[in-house]
C-alpha cells in the first residue's frame, strides 16, 4: 500500500493506494510522486481527524466525474481525438476532412466495438460513391491512427486495425490541363462567383494548396520591388514556410476582389462576410460548363509545378516553391515534361528535314 510504481498496459505509473477505515481501498493514478505524496498526507490527516467519510465522498465523486465515458461512439470520441491531433499535429485539417466520411459511415458503432469488418463496411461505401482507392486509403489511415491513440488513451486494449490491408494504389499518369484549358477554367469559374475564380487563379499560379489558399490573409502578401509581389505561405503540410512571387495574373484577380475590415482572410464570401470554407459549388459549376469535369483543385497545381519545368525553372526550385519535403515528389511532373522535350525534338527533327528539302539538295542517287 502507499505510493508504488506499477506496471499497466506496458507502461510504468505512479499509484497511490490507501485502506479506509471501513475496509474498502482508495487506488489511484498519479502524474507524479509529488502529486502522490500531497494527496497521501491529506487522506492519513483526514483519517486521523476523523472526517475521511466526507474526503472519501468528494475523491469518489471527483474521480468520477473526471473519468471519460468508458465506450464512446466514434462521432463522439472523433472530438477529442481531434483535440489530441491540434496538439500534436502540424496540420490537423487533413485529419479533419477524412473524418467527415468517417463519422458518416461509422459515426454510431461504439469504440470498443470496433471490428476489421467495420473497415470494410467503409471501403466498400466509399468505393460505391466512386471515391479513388487513394482517398480511401488515407480515410482507412486516419481510422487506424484513431484507434492507436484510443489505446493510447486507455479506451481499448488493443488496435484491431494493425496490419489491415489497403487498396492497391494504380499510379495514373498525369494529366496536365493546357495553359489555354487553365484560362477558360479561370474566366467559367469567375462568371459563377468572382471570389471563386480569384482563388482558382491564384492556385494556379502559385501552386498552394487548397487548404493554404483558403487561409491566404492579405498580410501574407508583400511588395518586393517596384511592382513585384510575393506571398508568404505558412502552416503547410511539410512544416516549413515558403515565398511564391505572384504573377501578373494572379495580381490581376486580387485586385478585384473586395477587402473586408472584420476578416483579415482573401477569399471571403461577400454574402455572409464570412472565409470560404467549401468553394466547390462554383468551381465545380464552371469546370462542367467548358467540359473539364476531370480537374479539381489539386489539378492546379499539378498545373503550376509542369508549367514552372516547362519554361525552365530547374527542378530543385519547383521543389522548394511547391513545398514538397523530397525530391521524389516533384519528380511526378518530369513523365510529362519529357513527353513535351520528345515532342520538340521530333518538331526539330521535322524542321531539319524540310529545311534540307526546301534548300534544293539531292544525293548523287538522285541526278
Amino acid at each position: 500500500m502507499g505510493i508504488c510504481k506499477w506496471r499497466h498496459r506496458g507502461r510504468e505509473k505512479i499509484v497511490l493506494s490507501k485502506i479506509w477505515p471501513d475496509g474498502t481501498r482508495f487506488r489511484r493514478f498519479m502524474p507524479n510522486r509529488t502529486v502522490a505524496k500531497d494527496l497521501e498526507k491529506k487522506i492519513d490527516y483526514a483519517i486521523l481527524m476523523d472526517d475521511w467519510r466526507e474526503l472519501k465522498q468528494q475523491l469518489t465523486k471527483g474521480s468520477e466525474e473526471n473519468r471519460p465515458q468508458s465506450n464512446p461512439a466514434i462521432k463522439e470520441y472523433s472530438e477529442e481525438y481531434l483535440s489530441w491531433c491540434r496538439a500534436k499535429n502540424r496540420r490537423p485539417d487533413f485529419k479533419e476532412q477524412a473524418l467527415v466520411a468517417i463519422k458518416r459511415i461509422l459515426g454510431d458503432v461504439k469504440l470498443k466495438e470496433v471490428r476489421r469488418r467495420d473497415a470494410d463496411r467503409f471501403v466498400d461505401t466509399r468505393l460505391e460513391e466512386g471515391v479513388e482507392p487513394a482517398t480511401i486509403n488515407r480515410g482507412i489511415a486516419v481510422l487506424r491512427h484513431m484507434l492507436s491513440v484510443g489505446v493510447e488513451r486507455e479506451y481499448i486494449e488493443s488496435n484491431p486495425l494493425l496490419r489491415y490491408r489497403m487498396l492497391a494504389e494504380v499510379e495514373k499518369a498525369l494529366r496536365i490541363m493546357t495553359y489555354a484549358e487553365y484560362r477558360n477554367l479561370i474566366d467559367a469559374v469567375a462568371r459563377e462567383d468572382l471570389v471563386i475564380g480569384a482563388y482558382t487563379a491564384v492556385l494556379g499560379e502559385t501552386g498552394m494548396r487548397k487548404s493554404e489558399g483558403l487561409r491566404l490573409q492579405w498580410d501574407h502578401i508583400r511588395k518586393v520591388g517596384s511592382d513585384r509581389y510575393v506571398v508568404t505561405i505558412g502552416k503547410t503540410k511539410g512544416g516549413r514556410v515558403r515565398s511564391v512571387p505572384l504573377s501578373p495574373l494572379a495580381l490581376e484577380w486580387l485586385n478585384k476582389l473586395v477587402r473586408f475590415i472584420d476578416t483579415p482572410c482573401v477569399f471571403v464570401d461577400p454574402i455572409r462576410r464570412k472565409p470560404w470554407k467549401h468553394p466547390r459549388g462554383a468551381f465545380d459549376k464552371g469546370k462542367a460548363k467548358i467540359g473539364l469535369d476531370r480537374v479539381g483543385f489539386h489539378h492546379l497545381r499539378h498545373f503550376r509545378g509542369t508549367q514552372w519545368l516547362l519554361n525552365g525553372v530547374d527542378m530543385n526550385t519547383v521543389k522548394e516553391l511547391l513545398g514538397h519535403s523530397s525530391i521524389q515528389t516533384t519528380m511526378r511532373y518530369v513523365h510529362y515534361v519529357e513527353t513535351h522535350a520528345m515532342k520538340s525534338v521530333v518538331e526539330a527533327q521535322e524542321k531539319e528535314v524540310a529545311q534540307w528539302i526546301q534548300s534544293g539538295y539531292r544525293t548523287d542517287e538522285a541526278k
